[in-house]
């Protein structure tokens, strides 16, 4: 893992804090610093209790509320399968697949649907003893020691890679599982949207609340529409596509208030003209 206080992407320790979120608000937010790379596009979370980090993803993760709907309800569904029938599409003979972060199973599910052998991983252990008791192959690890070398061709990566402190070395792992020619998905959000930018602002005049629920979770790297295809290209990947899209209010993600959920929804359409949206789906290919 890489220096706690050095950036995730390019690894300079040259930094700014934008934002103290030291002080935990949730039950299984991760505290810390959130920091600006001065060296490239990354922000992150200097993680302070890092014990937390594994406490974030305990029995109580798979408990926490919105998760089913959010993990396993239609709109989780109609995402997998808007997003594997591009792979389809590009490559048609693609078979085997590996879903990292796979919770329940359902994007197995709806992969299994349209003839992949798929199987997946997970960290959360009531998560993988869900899926294992609907029939499902979802062994309990971190994405990050799998040990696989060029076995699938397709894997995907679902809210995975914003909650890993070292991502780089996630990707790194699943170029190794690939075979030449396979196919990357990794859905993540977009921290360069109008949302981000409306909480920024926010933040300046002393309203600190939309800070607190976009960075003060368990997430620590984030993404934007430009250090995604950073990272991805500095792990050996091509870039095929970067899909930004509005954050979705039948598919909240958490205990969202009504009025904040239309307030986010109002903001990401105004948004939508600038290609300012807070949910990415990039596309990669391992170079054959």
């Amino acid at each position: 893992m890489p220096d706690a206080a050095c950036c995730p992407l390019c690894g300079a320790c040259n930094y700014e804090v934008m934002f103290d979120l030291r002080a935990v608000a949730k039950a299984l937010s991760v505290p810390g610093l959130v920091a600006r790379c001065r060296r490239c596009p990354m922000w992150f979370k200097i993680i302070t209790d890092p014990a937390r980090l594994d406490h974030a993803y305990g029995d109580d993760y798979a408990t926490v509320d919105g998760a089913d709907q959010y993990l396993a309800g239609e709109a989780a569904r109609a995402l997998f399968r808007t997003a594997l029938s591009e792979i389809r599409v590009t490559n048609g003979a693609a078979r085997r697949l590996l879903d990292i972060g796979a919770g329940q199973g359902v994007l197995l599910e709806e992969a299994r649907s349209i003839g992949y052998e798929a199987e997946g991983i997970d960290v959360c252990e009531a998560l993988v003893r869900r899926a294992q008791a609907r029939g499902l192959p979802v062994a309990c690890m971190r994405a990050e020691d799998l040990d696989a070398r060029e076995r699938f061709d397709v894997i995907t990566m679902t809210d995975v890679i914003e909650h890993v402190p070292a991502p780089r070395r996630l990707l790194a792992s699943a170029y190794r599982a690939l075979k030449p020619g396979g196919r990357l998905i990794v859905y993540t959000p977009n921290h360069r949207g109008a949302v981000v930018t409306l909480g920024t602002l926010l933040h300046r005049i002393g309203a600190r609340f939309a800070v607190r629920e976009i960075f003060g979770g368990n997430h620590v790297c984030f993404f934007d529409d430009r250090s995604l295809p950073l990272a991805l290209d500095r792990e050996g990947f091509q870039v095929n596509a970067v899909r930004l899209f509005p954050y979705d209010p039948s598919r909240p993600g958490g205990g969202v208030s009504p009025v904040s959920l239309a307030v986010v929804t109002a903001v990401e359409w105004l948004g939508r003209p600038f290609n300012r949206m807070f949910r990415m789906l990039a596309f990669a290919t391992k170079p054959a």
